[in-house]
């Protein structure tokens, strides 16, 4: 029964210390996994993905304003943009 005791306080310790488990089974990837874990891998391709996303609304929101015959860095683009981007 200690042991079992002992077995649970040491799991528990250890993974408050930098969630390795989590980390290392990808369950949940905190942005303080550390590379070459399931967890950290998952953060990277979350962040690409956004970031891919952010950079195809950019260039919708261009074409749309451009479409509307506004030259971009003229006032008519800049409204476009800001109104595009409420």
């Amino acid at each position: 029964m200690k042991i079992v005791i002992m077995s649970f306080l040491l799991i528990f310790i250890t993974g408050c210390a930098n969630h390795p488990l989590d980390c290392a089974t990808g369950l949940i990837a905190w942005d303080d996994c550390l590379p070459g874990t399931k967890g950290y891998e998952i953060r990277q391709q979350s962040l690409k993905n956004l970031s891919d996303a952010k950079v195809g609304k950019d260039s919708m929101d261009d074409a749309k304003c451009r479409s509307y015959g506004a030259v971009p860095g003229s006032d008519a683009y800049v409204n476009c943009r800001v109104e595009l981007s409420k």
